[in-house]
């Protein structure tokens, strides 16, 4: 996988850059220390996954993800528990992911690699977030639509637990414990869903679950 890194501190960017570097599977291909010039660096490099900083000097990194997420790489966000504004406009934005910036190492390799295989990541920190955002917002503009509530008893009771689950933020790895399932199956229970709730990606799914009201 080919990676850009995007963030304005040197010293966080060069360890992320050794420790990805030391995956094998991982090459980071560019680096840039503001949105503008990662924009600049995904023109001129294949990216397959550009892992952004959401708040950046010269562009910002919601910004730079718009720009970035049409010329066909895949976009994770880094951001802090103090940026709720911004992550909320990065969800509308699209991005693939959001992990909060003192994540281990390993917990954005892994998130890299989700992102590539085509789903999405979702730090536990950042659902929290999302939930209060629509528990303060669910009306008759943000409830289920008839033919969303109609997808929605279609679903096997088994799809219905998985979609709880990930409603509070759950990984793919923590759903399979708490179900007592192997995270292959829980892989596949995630893909029906997405295709059968018609949802773009795991935070659609988050919203989902909360507008249905079968998360806590």
């Amino acid at each position: 996988m080919r990676i850009l890194l995007a963030d304005d501190q040197p010293l966080l960017l060069h360890a992320l850059t050794t420790i990805l570097n030391a995956q094998p599977d991982c090459e980071v291909v560019a680096t840039a220390a503001d949105g503008e010039n990662a924009v600049e660096q995904v023109k001129q490099h294949d990216i397959d996954v550009a892992v952004l900083d959401i708040r950046m000097p010269v562009l910002d990194g919601i910004s730079a993800a718009r720009q970035i997420m049409p010329l066909g790489p895949k976009v994770i966000m880094l951001t802090t528990f103090d940026d709720d504004a911004l992550v909320k406009a990065a969800i509308e934005a699209g991005v693939h992911g959001f992990l909060l910036k003192d994540a281990d190492p390993e917990v954005l390799a892994e998130a890299i690699r989700t992102v590539f295989h085509g789903e999405s990541v979702l730090a536990s920190g950042v659902t929290g977030k999302v939930l209060e955002w629509v528990r303060g917002g669910v009306d008759e503009h943000t409830a289920l639509s008839d033919e969303q509530r109609q997808a929605l008893s279609f679903l096997t009771r088994r799809e219905v637990e998985v979609l709880a689950e990930i409603g509070t933020g759950a990984t793919n790895a923590e759903l399979a414990q708490r179900l007592f399932i192997a995270e292959t199956t829980v892989k596949t229970h995630v893909k029906n869903l997405l295709h059968k709730l018609g949802a773009r990606d795991r935070v659609a799914l988050v919203l989902f679950a909360q507008r249905a009201g079968i998360v806590g």
